[in-house]
This record gives structure tokens, sequence and C-alpha cells, in this order.
């Protein structure tokens, strides 16, 4: 098959030759008996295969040369066969026209598939040399944002008498339904969604399995409303020294008490609300969660927002609490008082006293009453996006930025009805410890730094192969993370470029971002219904909330050995 000058004359040929070579070494090689290759299914050698594209592609340039030429005569492809000094291999060399530039074609796609890879394992884990600086800082901000009460935003001087008694009068139906009848209804009732935030509440109401007009929200009055949104209230309370009286609006001779929440988040929930009250943080949200429970009863008995479809009484209280907080043992414990010893007050709202919280709070037990819920944030706002019908099953990162936490979770979605979270974190690095942080001389970059050490951590956690990397890995996964974002501090700057950076091929991917809301029959207002996503997931009822599985809860995955494979020698080729 050789033509006069002893060059092989098509490439058919040539590639015959090659096979023959390596079947000649291979057999002249010994092999163990468990790793000898089966005849069917003999391996061949990287250089090999990668010789017979460079040949193939070689055979296309020519082609197309030749084509060219108007058939001047085809490019012909030689190989020559050169024996390896000291043994008794030998090195098939091919060569054609194209061949060259094929080859550095090839090396420039593996050094820009190398240097992706690079950027991926960059972008999910820190760098050694940073790690005890970047906790340093992740120290320093808790340590100042935890010990502050920040200030949200700008809060009324005073509310319209018509403001003031529409209050004052739900409050007082509220607390007397409440004192005659303090237990669930567990055949008709409905389900409170409680989204406590540290900047606004929010309460939404839904009758659980009924069709027709079965969820709402609670509108709140024009002067207490978060951000000029038509259902988001205020998370403030007044406290009058005089007679040591609480109240949901303010009042001359009254004391403003806001940003309670971020102390209790960062453990401080027993350091006062201000330095000149002796309310502590963790007093001021009791008062201020019992008052919001009787107003809601007493405005859903007037109102029956939900007509025919509601129930007359509750089933459940869902209450929401910090991603994270649900695996950690001492902030569970310290919202578990906190939402028992509301509940005690519910039925003397219409006046409650500092005394009386403080007795309340002492003898609040560990256990929940029942018929009252602490539901972790992510569930909630998990349950919120899967129940849209467009949700999609696998990996998924979810990212809410409040007024006091940036709240980080990776989670797997099954066929929008299994969850298990893979890894979660929350810190203070929220738009209103921003503001605390940097007025306390904490650089914007340094924040900024914190927020990705916070990202790398759960997000590197979940790429571990014992932790499902095979879903986010960004070498390892088939398929873009799909980044979900909630939170009204998602509007900042730092926060904003924070989200896009992570949303990118080298990170999660770039599927467009998704930013969940509850269904339009909530309410027919003009407003951004995303903000209200949380609570309409906290009014799931428990049973609907229990295939999540938290990362206390899901095992790691066993990292099994991968079986020995045959690879032929360096001398093979």
């Amino acid at each position: 098959m050789r033509d006069k000058k002893g060059k092989f004359q098509p490439l058919s040929d040539a590639a015959d030759m090659l096979r023959m070579a390596f079947a000649t070494d291979v057999k002249a090689k010994p092999q163990p008996p468990e790793c000898a290759p089966k005849p069917s299914q003999r391996p061949v050698s990287p250089s090999v295969t990668f010789e017979r594209q460079m040949a193939e592609s070689a055979k296309t340039s020519s082609d197309l040369a030749a084509r060219q030429k108007h058939g001047q005569g085809s490019a012909r492809v030689s190989a020559k066969i050169k024996k390896v000094p000291g043994s008794k291999a030998a090195k098939v060399i091919l060569k054609a026209p194209g061949m060259k530039a094929a080859y550095q074609k090839h090396l420039e796609a593996e050094q820009a598939a190398q240097q992706s890879r690079d950027a991926a394992q960059r972008s999910i884990k820190p760098h050694a040399d940073d790690s005890e600086k970047q906790k340093e800082r992740f120290r320093l901000i808790r340590e100042v944002v935890s010990t502050c009460s920040p200030t949200i935003e700008k809060r009324p001087d005073s509310v319209s008498g018509r403001t003031s008694s529409k209050i004052s009068h739900a409050i007082a139906l509220g607390a007397q339904a409440f004192a005659a009848a303090p237990d669930p209804d567990i055949d008709n009732g409905f389900i409170v969604g409680f989204d406590f935030g540290t900047s606004s509440l929010k309460l939404a109401v839904r009758q659980p399995y009924r069709a027709g007009e079965n969820l709402a929200v609670m509108p709140v009055p024009a002067e207490l409303r978060s951000g000029g949104h038509a259902f988001l209230w205020q998370t403030a309370v007044w406290y009058d020294p005089a007679d040591e009286s609480f109240s949901l609006f303010p009042r001359p001779g009254l004391e403003l008490l806001e940003g309670f929440k971020t102390g209790i988040i960062g453990g401080n929930g027993g350091r006062r609300a201000r330095l000149d009250l002796q309310v502590t943080r963790s007093e001021a949200a009791i008062a201020f969660v019992a008052m919001q429970m009787a107003h809601f009863f007493g405005w859903y008995g007037e109102e029956r927002p939900l007509r025919e479809a509601g129930g007359d009484w509750f089933l459940s209280i869902n209450i929401g609490i910090p991603v994270a907080a649900h695996d950690d043992v001492q902030a569970f414990r310290t919202f578990r008082h906190i939402v028992a010893a509301a509940r005690e007050l519910v039925a003397s709202a219409d006046h409650l006293t500092l005394s009386q919280v403080r007795l309340a709070h002492q003898q609040a037990g560990d256990a929940l009453p029942a018929g009252w819920e602490i539901i972790p944030e992510l569930t909630a706002a998990i349950a919120g996006y899967a129940a849209d019908p467009t949700s999609q099953s696998g990996s998924h990162v979810l990212i809410d930025v409040g007024a006091s936490t940036l709240d980080i979770v990776a989670f797997n979605l099954l066929r929008g009805e299994r969850i298990a979270v893979i890894s979660a974190g929350v810190e203070l690095l929220g738009s209103a410890s921003l503001v605390a942080a940097c007025e306390n001389d904490v650089q914007e970059a340094v924040f900024r730094s914190a927020c990705d050490r916070q990202f790398h951590g759960v997000f590197g956690d979940a790429c571990r192969r014992s932790r499902g990397s095979n879903g986010f890995s960004p070498v390892l996964r088939s398929r873009d993370v799909q980044l979900i974002t909630t939170g009204g501090g998602c509007a900042s700057e730092l926060h904003a470029e924070f989200i896009d950076q992570k949303n990118t091929p080298p990170i999660l991917g770039s599927l467009p971002i998704v930013r969940p809301e509850p269904p339009p029959s909530c309410t027919s207002a003009d407003c951004d219904r995303s903000r209200l996503l949380l609570a309409f997931g906290l009014t799931r009822d428990v049973p609907e909330l229990l295939e999540l599985r938290l990362p206390s809860q899901v095992p790691d995955i066993p990292i099994h050995r991968a079986p020995e494979h045959f690879f032929p020698s360096a001398e093979v080729t």
C-alpha cells in the first residue's frame, strides 16, 4: 500500500498503521488480569487519538486547498515510524498540511479550559493567606453592628386621630377575642404568616386546603408604612417612660425603640435597646409581637379579608426567624422565648406595660405554645418560590438581603416538592448593617470583602464532593445554578454589585436571576409584591414544610474511591 517513494498514499493507510503499532505494543506489554481491557473495549492512547484528530483536521485542510487549486492534485499525509532508544516501543509521526495550525489551536483550547477551571476554583475558595484577616473583619463588623440599634428610616412623629383610633380599636378587639379563645382551631382555622423583619413587618393570612379567595395581606396605615409600601409596617415601638407602657404608634411624650432585632440576632437581646431607657431589645420585640398579633386579630374579625373561604379563628401562627438560626441552638432558644412570652401577652395588649413584659419573659418556657410555630425564613422563601408552577428543579442559591442580615442558602429543589438545604449562612451584613458599620469607621471595601467571604463559605461548602459538588461545582456540574434573590436590601449599590458578580459563568452561571413574588391574587395594589414573598411562604401549613431538610439534617455523601483503570504508558505513544 506504499507508493514508489515509500510513503503512504491515502490517510486510511496511516490510520491502519497506527492501530497495528498500538496493538503490537499492547500485546507485548504484560497486564494485570484484573485490569486487562476486553478486546471489544480496548483503550486508545490519548496521544494516538489526538494524532488521529490532527490527521483528520489536516485532511480537511488539504481537501480545501486542493479544491482551491481546481483539482491540482491532493495533499498527501505522510507517516513515519521512529523507534524509541532503549525500548521496543515506537512512535508514529504524522505530517500533513495544516497539522501544525490544528495542533496550536488544540493547545490554545486546552489553555483556555485550564484558565476557566482555575478561575472557578479561585471564585469559590479564598486564598488561605487571607483567612485570618477575613475572620478578623467578620468579628469587627459583627461586634460593631450587634452592639448598636441601627436607624432604619425616618420615623413618624405623630399619626392622625383616625389612624390612632383605628389601631387602638383593632388591638382592643383582638385582645378580647384572644382572651376568650387562646387555643387554635384545628378543624377550620386560617394560617398567619408573620414576617418579622428588622426594618418592617409583613402579615399575610391564608385559608389552607380551600379554593377561592384564600390569600390576603394586611394593609398598613400610611403614616407607619416602611418605604411607602402599602403592606410593610415599620418595625418600631414607642415607650412611655412615665407609665412604662408600649404603643404601636407615636404620641407626645413617647420614646422611639427601633432596630432591636439586629441585637437579638447578634446575641445581645439582653442589652438595652437605648442606653437612656431600661427596655432591653428582647423586651421591645416581645411587646411589638404581642401588640401586632392583637391588632391582626381585631383587623381580621372586622374586615374578613378571605370572605366566605376564611375560617373564624387561627390554625397556626408561623413566625419567621433568620435562615440558619433553626440550626443554631442558642438563637432558636432566644426566639422561642420571645414568641412564648408574646403569646401570653396578646390578651392584655391593649395596655401593655414593661412589668408585664418582663414577667412573661421570665416565665417563658422552652416549649412553644400550641398553634405558634417558628419557621426558618429560608423555608418560607423556598416555599414561596416552589409554589410557582414555573420554578425549576435542580441546584439553587438564595441570597436574601435584609436590613440586618445577609442570608445565603444553597439548596436542591426536587420536582418542586422536596428540598434539601446543602449549606446556609447568616451574617450581620444587611443594608442597615452596612450603614452602621460605615458610621463606625468600617470601610465599604472591608464590608464587601466580608460579604464575599460569606458567599465563599456557603457556596464553597456546597461545592465539596461530600455535599453535592456535582450540582454546584463550576467544574463538575452539568447545568448552571439558579440564583434567587429577595429582600429590600438587594437595592443597595454594594449588595446589587455583589449579587451581579456572583451570577457569572465562572461561579454560578448565566441563568437569569429570579426574584419570586406571591400570586397576584394576594393584592390588587400597585406595589413590589416580591417584598411579600416570605409572608406568603409562611402561610403554608407546617406539614407542607416538613420536606425541607436543613444542613444539619443532610448527611454527607460517602466518597467512594474510583476503580483503577488501565492507561497505556507514555512509551506506547
